[in-house]
């Protein structure tokens, strides 16, 4: 079964464009570490042009702590098609960068240790929160010459219930086949404008930005505090429009469970910083999960 690429060319460019993009986010990757102490890291999923900086600031810390054997990828699943919880059962991913593996042995693991998740392909066919991803995944693995597999994961239903039993299930899953993984929660912050339906307030310029910056620090700092209930009573409080809450949460379950202690913000941006509108503001985050 091969997973085709939905928004190549539109979130992302193709051919050299994209090698060439990817070249520049990482031009100062560094060396290839061996230490495995990150268990997750939180990055965005707009397109590159926006977010694909910050994006590429939770994989060079990834290719610095040394790359995993499988990359479990969450995010919500904008379309509505499909399982509330959708493991992609198994099979390839396909992008201009090249094919890579869905570790399928891995993802009948965590099914089956979920009581909320199906396998199920088609809610994957059309989403973007997943693929744009996979390229940084892709590049990062073919600069360290090793190969990794992915077990991606869509949230229609998001809450503290299904983080729960799914970070649960990631962990039981990926201890029982000895699997070393890092999850990648992919989300963007606050969506703030007429264009999203949401104008909790009035600003302008630097104003606006400030207040969009303030709102989802407030969310962040339960993130870097592995608070995900603390998260979600904060989204709900402001009625915040973070996409992602539910892989989030989810990698701070996985992260507690697997000793992780410390948490870093790595970068911060939103989209205004290269459209300079304030018709449509979205804020981007990268942040990764780490035992001592």
């Amino acid at each position: 079964m091969i997973r085709y690429p939905a928004v190549a060319g539109s979130f992302y460019p193709v051919g050299k464009e994209l090698k060439l993009m990817l070249d520049e986010f990482f031009r100062d990757l560094g060396e290839l570490g061996k230490e495995r102490k990150i268990t997750a890291g939180v990055a965005p999923h707009a397109g590159y042009i926006f977010s694909g900086y910050t994006a590429s600031r939770t994989y060079k810390a990834i290719y610095k702590d040394g790359l995993p054997e499988t990359f479990v990828i969450i995010g919500p699943n904008h379309t509505g098609i499909g399982s509330p919880v959708a493991i992609y059962p198994d099979g390839i991913w396909r992008t201009p960068m090249g094919d890579i593996e869905v570790d399928e042995e891995l993802a009948k693991a965590i099914a089956k240790h979920s009581n909320l998740a199906d396998l199920d392909e088609l809610a994957h066919k059309y989403e973007h929160s997943l693929e744009v991803q996979v390229p940084f995944i892709q590049y990062i693995s073919q600069k360290a010459g090793k190969e990794v597999k992915i077990v991606p994961i869509l949230l229609g239903l998001q809450d503290e219930e299904v983080a729960e039993d799914l970070g649960r299930a990631i962990f039981e899953a990926s201890h029982g086949l000895k699997r070393d993984i890092v999850i990648i929660a992919s989300t963007d912050m606050m969506h703030y404008g007429y264009a999203y339906g949401y104008v909790p307030f009035r600003a302008r310029g630097d104003d606006l930005i400030g207040r969009i910056r303030e709102w989802d620090f407030r969310v962040i700092q339960r993130i870097l505090e592995f608070d995900h209930k603390g998260m979600f009573d904060e989204i709900r409080k402001m009625d915040h429009t973070m996409c992602g809450p539910g892989g989030v949460a989810t990698a701070i379950v996985f992260s507690k469970l697997s000793g992780a202690v410390e948490a870093e913000l790595l970068h911060y941006t939103t989209s205004f910083e290269v459209s300079r509108s304030t018709d449509a503001v979205v804020g981007y985050v990268s942040i990764i999960m780490r035992r001592a």
